[in-house]
């Protein structure tokens, strides 16, 4: 199944550290006793990859730290080739059959499940004996990644809390337009549209994955996502599975969609969209040509848009709608640790280096000064550290290092400090305050399940293409008849095989809910 991904596959990216195994001479030396020591352990190197962009600045001082330690603890060097956010689905998935890395990282943002089951990554359990430190920090929280039996990756490993997507937006607008606050579709859509009023020469929304947002706010409160764009489950019966387009309130999503685009909310050139368009909004935001951003997630806009936003525009006030959190409460549980939506670092399975790999990761999760460099980078270059907390107070944009793609650790992680508003909803959302968030709602009912579609590889690809040649121009607006476009769609997803996909969904999750 890889080679025919590699086939498909012509570029591989370009962007990675050559083999730079280091280390001593290979030649021994005579001591004055004429025999002959042992020659130096060659140092190898691991070479790795993260989301983001590389900071201006930093990077060698980072490297000289982070050598330090893994030549001590490892014998070992770490390089990290930065992938910016926009295609990164597809800079991945090239990553991963060229073969180029030891470490990668990946989720559901990425088809990690479907590169797990296609043995693209090391099977980690036989190795978790030697990192034993790592498997005590994860209490038992391991055993709910496997696949078939299999830890093909460590995921990030998240506190009670909240903070998911949701909508930025500039609450100081907010008040002057004379707005109700933002609670569900109606109050975002109101927004949207004063906002468009103000800003008449850039559309609202200009990410494609924009229906994704929509169907949480029209039908979050009536369904579980079982899988991603396809499979769905009323939240009374959570275990029987149904087609997500076979719901009522789908096609309520596209009318809404098609609304938005024929009234400008919605960018017309859509589809000629990156898949994820984050980096382009920001800069239209710090330009104060766009007053919100529709998608992200709550952490990436504490990390990457709230410190940059508020250093050009420090009387700007911002707000923040959490999408689940903020309109359906009850639907947020415990974290959540599987391998089908958790974002996870793995290792290659074709890399010599897996147990000096591991145990990196062993010591990422476990060593706070690990942790902290990895995280956040050079103190003093790329964050500061004031009475206990990490703040970017003082350290230009540019130089902010996104941290290691996958290794949030709400259990290493400091607290972080940020200007203005943004602290009291930074600590609402993350439980820093009060008792734990969600722990009324208990454990998420998929919490364990991953699904295996190794004997879907044929339908899974053509229900792919459906989604690109009829589903996303669909739900980007894009219609001149619904009822037509929808019928259409029906037709096509179950010649490339939706009913053999949610029958073998149907079977999978009914085991899992017999071994709960």
């Amino acid at each position: 199944m890889l080679s025919a991904v590699l086939a498909a596959t012509v570029g591989v990216m370009g962007a990675c550290s050559t083999n730079g195994n280091g280390g001593g001479s290979n030649t021994p030396d005579t001591d004055a006793g004429g025999e002959t020591p042992t020659p130096p352990a060659q140092i190898i190197e691991l070479k790795a990859i993260t989301m983001g962009t590389e900071p201006a600045n930093g990077m060698d001082s980072f490297y000289r730290q982070l050598d330090e330690m893994t030549i001590r603890d490892l014998n070992a060097k770490v390089r990290f080739d930065f992938i910016p956010w926009g295609d990164e689905k597809n800079q991945i998935s090239r990553a991963i059959v060229a073969k180029e890395y030891d470490l990668y990282v990946g989720g559901a943002w990425s088809d990690f499940s479907s590169f797990a089951t296609k043995n693209a990554f090391a099977d980690l359990t036989p190795l978790l004996e030697q990192t034993p430190a790592l498997v005590e920090h994860y209490k038992g929280a391991l055993e709910r990644v496997k696949i078939d039996g299999k830890v093909y990756g460590i995921p990030q490993y998240n506190k009670p809390g909240a903070g998911g997507e949701g909508m930025l937006f500039r609450e100081d607008l907010r008040k002057e337009w004379g707005l109700p606050e933002i609670k569900d579709l109606a109050s975002v859509e109101q927004y949207l549209y004063k906002a468009k009023e103000a800003y008449p020469n850039v559309p609202m929304l200009n990410d494609k994955r924009f229906a994704d947002n929509l169907w949480t706010l029209i039908a979050g409160g009536k369904y579980h996502t079982v899988t991603q764009y396809y499979g769905v489950a009323s939240v009374d019966d959570p275990y029987t599975v149904m087609s997500m387009y076979d719901t009522p309130e789908y096609k309520a999503v596209v009318e809404k969609a098609k609304q938005w685009y024929e009234d400008g909310i919605v960018d017309h050139d859509i589809l000629a969209a990156q898949g994820n368009e984050t980096s382009k909004t920001l800069e239209l935001m710090k330009a104060d040509q766009k007053p919100l951003e529709f998608n992200n997630h709550f952490g990436a806009v504490s990390s990457g848009y709230i410190g940059a936003l508020k250093a050009t525009y420090p009387d700007f006030e911002y707000g923040w709608y959490d999408y689940v959190f903020d309109t359906y409460p009850q639907k947020v549980f415990l974290p959540k640790v599987s391998a089908g939506t958790t974002t996870m670092i793995s290792i290659g399975s074709h890399s010599p280096h897996a147990e000096t790999a591991l145990r990196l990761i062993e010591l990422a999760h476990t060593d706070q000064t690990y942790y902290n460099l990895l995280q956040f980078g050079v103190e003093g270059e790329n964050y500061n550290f004031v009475d206990g907390a990490v703040t970017y107070e003082g350290i230009d944009d540019k130089n902010r290092k996104p941290g290691w793609t996958g290794l949030v650790d709400g259990y290493m992680q400091p607290q972080e400090r940020y200007p203005g508003e943004w602290q009291a909803i930074y600590n609402k959302l993350v439980n820093v305050e009060g008792p734990p968030l969600a722990e009324s709602n208990g454990t998420d009912p998929y919490e364990g399940f991953v699904f295996n579609t190794a004997s879907l590889a044929a339908e899974t690809s053509s229900l792919e293409t459906v989604r690109a040649q009829y589903i996303q121009p669909l739900a980007s607006g894009i219609s001149k008849d619904i009822d037509k476009d929808l019928e259409e769609v029906q037709k096509q997803l179950k010649s490339a095989g939706i009913e053999q996909y949610l029958a073998e969904l149907q079977s999978q999750l009914a085991a899992f809910a017999a071994s709960k």
